[in-house]
């Protein structure tokens, strides 16, 4: 019983991208439904919005907006569990400031689900 309601609760976890009509597109062919065409600081209002509703279990997002994104929001970020924020690079390639893949796992899940033993 507990799996079937872990999930179900899986199941209505949203997956949102926000970003130029490249990323969108590219998520969009990939599956994802709920989209927002938003590029910097409307992108980061969308992305706070987002963050406050608790509307979506993981939210994509460009990796540039995380670099000169508020400070106030990116600890909102850094301290949630949920939703998960994916920075995903643009077009220039990565940043380098966005956090590891392996790091946002281990902070939504409480523990490094890749530690080696």
């Amino acid at each position: 019983m507990v799996c079937a309601m872990a999930s179900e609760e899986a199941k209505k976890e949203k997956i949102v991208v926000i970003g130029d009509s490249t990323l969108v597109t590219g998520f969009r062919l990939a599956g994802v439904t709920e989209y927002y065409l938003a590029t910097g600081r409307d992108a980061e209002a969308k992305l706070a919005e987002l963050m406050e509703t608790g509307a979506a279990g993981v939210i994509i997002v460009p990796e540039e907006i995380m670099v000169d994104m508020d400070w106030r929001l990116k600890k909102k970020i850094e301290a949630a569990a949920k939703p998960v924020v994916v920075p995903v690079p643009g077009r220039k390639g990565p940043v380098g400031e966005a956090e590891s893949l392996r790091e946002m796992v281990k902070r939504a899940l409480g523990f490094d689900l890749m530690q080696k033993k």
